[in-house]
């Protein structure tokens, strides 16, 4: 599509006029842009005196007159006459004329564009110049005069090869932009209309058809028919067309009807060109390559799940045996609770105390003692240091950034415990790791395929699809990839333990005594003293925080020590404990905790996470173009 150009001299282009166009005129233009933004740059701040824009005006009309024939040698020749009413300022000298760029290739096939003539709407000759920028042949119009009001602009000119050979519809088309989308101005109207030569009646399919508004617009408008002596006449046009808005129009003719013209292609283009039976298989050879990544992905992924455990899964009422709280976090795939569940831990247990901080929003952590338990030793002596004394206190806020640098590498150390203890296991990534890899080439080889296709002006649809196709295995292949330890049989039991604790701790409160009053829960908990059931509770505490649940389980415990009549030797709140004001604490422990949630995240990682027929756009024929101001 040879329709987006833009002046002062200065075109924009389409993704299809880039295509064809040879790369010097690609390396002229952003040498200019460059020269430009170095001007620019330059001259910051300096005030530049005020001139009108060229390009403020509008078009009262846009008519191009054409007449299609065929050739003694059978090609496709064009005759095209645009009447242009321009209405400029009427008290401002601003414009001597417009430019008119007409596009002289269609997708790498030269149209030999020749100017006849122009004229203005008396058939008075009007002074022009021509001059050729990257593929379009540029009409400036007019002389240093200034112009004002309406002015009519006639241009006459000749094109050849303006149709082209549709695989997709198996038919020739004449698919032409009467505008073009190159404008900056409005048109009150754009029209056309096309006139066959009476021998190509018979060579029409009977399909054609009308486009408006922006490129890639499918809005359809209406095209007449008609037989006026012996020939076929075509009639389109529009109304009130915006910036950038253009009449397109698609006739289909019997394949044949013309010879194609030759597109001119550079050695690149001309090899990108000649490989196109193997870009047509390797582009179905990615495809089906993608769906091989898929499989891989997934059987990858199988192969490194977890292990399935018992399949059943029993309430549990005190946390499993040998595995810290820390340990217990990673297992169950809950890391960022493992600092925060550990530190409630470490009160619980006696060996800190929780002090509520009324100064600020921290929370304050008072040594009581030190534990014959090494994971929570390890925790104290990374918030004390190794020869703390009985009363020191550690103040935790989202100022304690070395603290959770500390405290992170306490928790990727019970990390990697898991694996020394058997609980867990590197998981197999040869399967994965191919995937991966393997959707990486998909991804090139069809990369490979559209640049070629682009280059060689194919057409061919199956690069894009093997991209898309390569892409989603790929992205399949990172998503399924397992970033952490595969959970072996072993761990599998801790895990189901884990659950069923979870499980404990939403029962409802006759149903956690019931299961407490079981023959192995009756014989270590006395559901009769509310000490030991207090004392149960508070164990349990970090492992709700684990499971996310902290603030139903310290209700529950809320109720407990009321109970109880006592309050917890490791909480020294304001007020007599409460679940409110525990979780207020708890908070600005969590909080605290992850001051630096990068520096303690650890290695372990997360989740990475036919035109003619009515299947057109405006903007898809040749011609068109654009223009603007001079």
């Amino acid at each position: 599509m040879a329709d987006r150009t833009a002046y002062a001299r200065t075109p924009q282009v389409s993704s299809r006029e880039a295509r064809s166009r040879p790369p010097g005129g690609r390396w002229r233009r952003a040498a200019v842009a460059l020269a430009v933004a170095a001007v620019a740059l330059l001259s910051v701040g300096v005030a530049a005196p005020a001139h009108a824009d060229t390009d403020d005006f509008t078009f009262d009309s846009f008519h191009a007159d054409m007449t299609l024939v065929r050739g003694a040698d059978q090609h496709a020749q064009l005759l095209v006459t645009e009447t242009i009413v321009a209405r400029f300022p009427e008290d401002e000298e601003q414009n001597r004329g417009i430019i008119r760029a007409i596009p002289d290739d269609y997708d790498g096939v030269p149209l030999e564009t020749e100017v006849t003539s122009v004229t203005d709407e008396d058939g008075d000759p009007v002074p022009y110049e021509l001059s050729t920028d990257d593929g379009f042949l540029e009409v400036a119009t007019g002389d240093d005069s200034f112009v004002f009001g309406a002015q009519t602009y006639v241009i006459s000119y000749s094109q050849r090869d303006t149709i082209r050979a549709i695989e997709e519809t198996a038919s020739d088309e004449f698919q032409r932009d009467i505008n073009g989308t190159g404008w900056d101005q409005p048109f009150g109207e754009v029209s056309t209309t096309l006139t066959m030569d009476p021998e190509l009646a018979d060579a029409l399919t009977g399909n054609a058809a009308c486009y408006i508004g922006r490129e890639w617009s499918t809005e359809q408008c209406d095209i007449e028919t008609s037989t006026e002596n012996g020939s076929v006449v075509f009639r389109a046009s529009g109304v009130d067309l915006g910036a950038e808005e253009n009449l397109t129009i698609a006739i289909g003719f019997e394949p044949g009807t013309f010879v194609p013209g030759e597109v001119e292609r550079n050695v690149i283009e001309q090899f990108a060109f000649d490989a196109t039976p193997v870009v047509r298989g390797a582009s179905v050879a990615a495809i089906v390559l993608s769906v091989v990544v898929a499989i891989g992905a997934i059987v990858g992924r199988r192969r490194g799940r977890d292990a399935p455990g018992r399949g059943v899964i029993v309430p549990q009422f005190d946390p499993p045996a040998d595995v810290s709280v820390m340990q217990a976090a990673h297992l169950i795939a809950r890391k960022g609770q493992a600092v925060p569940a550990a530190l409630v831990d470490l009160a619980v247990s006696g060996h800190v105390r929780l002090l509520d901080d009324e100064s600020s929003k921290g929370v304050v952590l008072q040594y009581v003692r030190p534990s014959d338990d090494a994971a929570r030793q390890d925790v104290l002596v990374a918030l004390f240091g190794e020869d703390a004394e009985v009363g020191a206190r550690k103040k935790i806020d989202a100022a304690a950034q070395a603290l959770a640098g500390r405290l992170g590498k306490r928790s990727d150390a019970a990390r990697d415990s898991l694996r020394e203890a058997g609980l867990t296991e590197k998981p197999d990534h040869r399967v994965a790791s191919f995937a991966i890899y393997a959707g990486l080439g998909v991804v090139v080889l069809a990369l490979v395929c559209v640049l070629l296709g682009v280059l060689g002006r194919t057409g061919w649809w199956g690069g894009g699809v093997a991209i898309v196709a390569g892409l989603l295995a790929l992205t399949l292949a990172v998503s399924l990839w397992r970033y952490r330890d595969r959970v072996t049989d072993r761990g599998a039991l801790v895990r189901d333990h884990l659950v069923g604790l979870r499980d404990y701790l939403a029962l409802a409160e006759k149903d956690r005594l019931r299961v407490l009053q079981s023959p192995q829960g009756a014989e270590r908990i006395d559901t009769g003293d509310p000490l030991q059931v207090v004392h149960l509770y508070e164990e349990l505490l970090p492992y709700a925080i684990l499971w996310g649940v902290e603030k139903e389980w310290a209700e529950v415990l809320e109720v407990r020590v009321r109970e109880a009549g006592v309050q917890p030797t490791w909480y020294d709140g304001s007020s007599s404990f409460s679940s409110l004001q525990f979780l207020t604490m708890y908070g600005a422990l969590r909080s605290g905790a992850s001051a630096s949630a990068a520096a303690w995240a650890g290695s372990g990682g997360g989740s990475y996470t036919g035109g003619s027929m009515g299947g057109g756009f405006s903007g898809m024929g040749s011609g068109g173009g654009g223009g603007g101001g001079r």
